[in-house]
């Protein structure tokens, strides 16, 4: 397991709040996930948690790990946090396409939760990613981008 830290170039991450605004994230700001690497088909992405960034108009989005609950009807966390992102070192390069998981954000204003699933992500090296673009779909429809996202 190892933590990838993401940077955003200028517009390179924009998202839609619960309300349909567009807000673009800051120019150098960052966001962590961590990434295990259990083979070759077996890469994980999971969420910080409490991770947040700042927009361009003085707004917070913080990150927010799903996590599974450790039985049915049960309200203790069994601490399994979800996944997102390419699960393969073939995906390298490649734009994947309806994966499973998500992550969630809560917008300063509001604090509502946004689940977010990736419609595609590509990683220019799975394991080892330099490089995020993606484009994500929350439970009311709005879209965030990542355009050239750095990972190191």
């Amino acid at each position: 397991m190892a933590t990838k830290t993401c940077t955003c170039g200028a517009a390179a991450f924009k998202f839609e709040d619960p309300s349909g605004i567009e807000h673009v994230v800051t120019t150098n700001q960052t966001f962590t996930f961590e990434l295990t690497d259990g083979g070759a088909a077996a890469v994980t992405y999971a969420q910080d948690n409490a991770t947040s960034v700042t927009t361009t108009d003085g707004r917070r989005l913080t990150f927010r790990p799903q996590v599974t609950i450790s039985q049915p009807g049960a309200t203790a966390f069994n601490g399994n946090r979800l996944t997102w992102g390419p699960t393969a070192d073939a995906q390298n390069g490649v734009a994947v396409y309806s994966l499973a998981g998500e992550f969630v954000t809560e917008f300063s204003e509001g604090n509502i939760p946004q689940y977010w699933k990736a419609i595609t992500i590509t990683a220019n090296d799975v394991d080892a990613p330099t490089q995020l673009d993606g484009t994500f779909e929350d439970q009311f429809g709005r879209k965030m981008t990542w355009v050239a996202i750095s990972v190191a």
